[in-house]
């Protein structure tokens, strides 16, 4: 209790969560095979600092770093992965994934995807369901479609996964 005290103190108190989208993309302008492929990342996402994360005024605003494993089929195998999970509810009603990582053959890549139209009617869809592209970083051309899904079955793990720190 006296940790969780002088964390607040300090403004140094945070939490994060690790989370799994899965399903498949489609390669675009002839970059790879036809046809779709399955793909999946887990990540861990959070803050560091609950203060800038709750205040408005900050940059930091509902922004999340996130890291962990992404696997793009007939791309990438279970690569690390860094990014950012931005909460954009009030400016977009959306979330948005942007996630970097190498591709097997050492090719940078940035991975952006939308959870979009968020109202709390339809967040049992919304909540669950996020479209990507994927881009090659050296030449910018978008490579990739998806469509991810978050699995209700992993619900308990993720809310599980929670922690303060």
């Amino acid at each position: 209790m006296k940790e969780l005290a002088r964390m607040l103190e300090q403004h140094r108190l945070g939490f994060h969560l690790t989370e799994t989208m899965s399903g498949t993309h489609e390669f675009v302008n002839k970059a790879g095979p036809d046809g779709e492929h399955p793909m999946k990342f887990t990540v861990t996402w959070g803050t560091k600092h609950l203060s800038e994360w709750l205040n408005p005024l900050s940059h930091q605003f509902m922004s999340n770093y996130l890291q962990g494993h992404i696997s793009v089929g007939a791309l990438v195998d279970d690569a690390p992965c860094h990014g950012t999970l931005d909460l954009r509810y009030f400016q977009e009603a959306a979330l948005r994934y942007t996630i970097f990582f190498k591709g097997d053959d050492g090719t940078a890549y940035k991975y952006v995807g939308e959870k979009v139209n968020l109202r709390p009617w339809n967040l049992h869809r919304t909540h669950t369901t996020c479209y990507g592209t994927i881009t090659n970083l050296n030449s910018n051309v978008e490579i990739s479609r998806s469509i991810l899904h978050f699995r209700l079955d992993t619900a308990p793990s993720f809310l599980a996964s929670f922690r303060l720190g």
